[in-house]
């Protein structure tokens, strides 16, 4: 079952990778080409529900790491570290790299989700008891497959 998870994992962190540095591109070129910084919380100069939806996606997509790291019974304050360190390095890629906005609103919602994780993980653990890392791979599989799915449908129609 860890390998499994290792697995699932590792793909999981290949599309986190895809979706933030790459920004679901299969091609250089569709790439953002500039660079920006943002060091104000939840500081957006036009508001617009397109921040909301960006500060709910980031939240959702780290939840999966709390989960992963926390089914392969790593520590919760370490699986909150990785998690934050994992969105610091995905921040200054894009800094570093010039594929768009570095934003500190994105590393504490993307921490935020990494803490959802754990937190639902618990929850998942008092419901299921034994049976919670089990259920978490089945969706985990579940879940990776339809992305992968629609990775291939994205490269067969470009």
């Amino acid at each position: 079952m860890k390998k499994t998870t290792h697995i699932l994992f590792t793909i999981y962190i290949f599309l986190v990778i895809w979706i933030i540095l790459f920004k679901l591109s299969v091609s250089i070129d569709q790439l953002p080409h500039f660079r920006s910084i943002n060091l104000i919380p939840f500081y957006y100069p036009n508001k617009t529900t397109y921040q909301i939806r960006e500060v709910l996606d980031n939240l959702i997509i780290f939840i999966p790491f709390g989960l992963y790291l926390k089914t392969l019974n790593i520590n919760s304050d370490r699986t909150i570290f990785l998690g934050f360190l994992l969105s610091i390095s995905l921040e200054l890629s894009q800094y570093i790299f010039c594929l768009g906005a570095s934003d500190i609103t994105d590393l504490i919602t993307n921490t935020t989700g990494v803490l959802v994780g754990v937190g639902l993980y618990y929850l998942l653990k008092k419901i299921f008891k034994e049976k919670t890392n089990k259920i978490i791979l089945a969706l985990a599989a579940i879940v990776t497959i339809l992305f992968v799915s629609l990775i291939v449908i994205i490269l067969i129609n470009n």
